[in-house]
């Protein structure tokens, strides 16, 4: 944990030395770090509120204001058996197809609105008595946040995304869509 985060500052001071340059395609990359809340009621009950995912971007503006985007996001928590007590793990891996709107530019400031497709892998590693999990399903987001404009190509990206995804792997529905809230640390090229 200390060396992502270590990673993520030194990034971050190096992408303020890099000459400001901006290509007129609009391609932009990242990664970042998010707090994400599975909804379902059963999945706090064995994992908790949530944990941090973690991902990369890339984004390319179409057209003024109109930006298409891929994503790949990790999220893995790990729990307890409701009376055993042995160790459980959930390991949630989404790629992201979406767009984004840019609603304004004010200064330093984009705030934008945006919707997608997120496809899902998911798998639960269970105490060798039982079948580990390890499914796939699709669902949707839409989401909310700002670019801020820090030096020449360095933005950062605050993001709050609701996701839904159900799932059935044993004829009961699991949502293992939630909100998730993020800080993204992007450049453009």
């Amino acid at each position: 944990m200390k060396r992502n985060i270590m990673t993520v500052i030194a990034l971050s001071i190096l992408m303020g030395f890099i000459p400001p340059y901006s290509s007129p395609l609009g391609l932009k990359a990242g990664g970042s770090v998010n707090y994400y809340a599975i909804s379902d009621s059963l999945f706090k009950d064995l994992y908790g509120t949530g944990n941090l995912m973690f991902g990369g971007q890339v984004s390319f503006e179409i057209i003024e204001k109109y930006e298409i985007r891929g994503e790949v996001n990790y999220f893995r928590d790990t729990g307890k058996m409701p009376i055993t007590e042995e160790e459980i793990k959930f390991t949630f891996m989404p790629i992201v197809l979406g767009m984004r709107y840019k609603v304004l530019k004010v200064s330093l400031i984009s705030p934008y609105l945006g919707a997608g497709v997120d496809f899902i892998s998911y798998k639960e590693d269970v105490p060798d008595r039982f079948e580990d999990v390890s499914e796939s399903t699709t669902g949707y987001h839409v989401e909310a946040g700002s670019y801020i404009k820090m030096t020449g190509r360095f933005y950062i990206d605050l993001n709050v995304r609701y996701i839904k995804a159900d799932v059935e792997p044993f004829d009961e529905k699991i949502k293992l869509g939630g909100i998730r809230v993020g800080l993204g640390f992007v450049i453009s090229f």
